[in-house]
């Protein structure tokens, strides 16, 4: 019988749309040719898209946060504009600090219930680099 390395049950990284990543200040934009996209989530116009949830930085759009520091397009469902959401998100968790230190990633996996509890710290950055994030 040959032995067999155990791969993970489930995805490396489900989003769950908790919102937990959504908890910060600034950092994240849209860039102008992700406005529309994002305004029809919401069945916005652009103009008034911008208006209420970004403002106009060096070209691009930071996404607004509220007193506490949430994002503005977080919702009780999770992101509004999910299908739309800024680059920077789609990208969570495969962030270069989360790839390049093991404590960061085991921060980021008790934080995220999206994140496989059982993958191992070699096993997620080996899928980042399945995925273009690592070289």
């Amino acid at each position: 019988m040959s032995e067999t390395k155990a791969q993970p049950l489930r995805p490396p990284f489900e989003c769950q749309r908790c919102g937990q990543c959504c908890h910060g200040r600034g950092g994240i934009f849209l860039r102008p040719a992700q406005v529309p996209a994002a305004a029809a989530e919401l069945g916005l116009e652009p103009p008034e898209f911008l208006a209420d949830f970004c403002r106009q930085e060096d070209g691009l759009y930071e996404v607004l946060v509220d007193a506490q520091g949430v994002c503005r397009l977080l919702g009780t469902q999770g992101c509004r504009i999910h299908q739309a959401k800024p680059d920077i998100c789609r990208r969570w968790p495969y962030f270069d600090n989360i790839l390049a230190r093991r404590t960061a990633f085991e921060d980021a996996r008790q934080g995220c219930p999206g994140i496989d509890p059982e993958i191992s710290y070699e096993q997620f950055v080996a899928h980042a680099r399945s995925l273009g994030y690592v070289e």
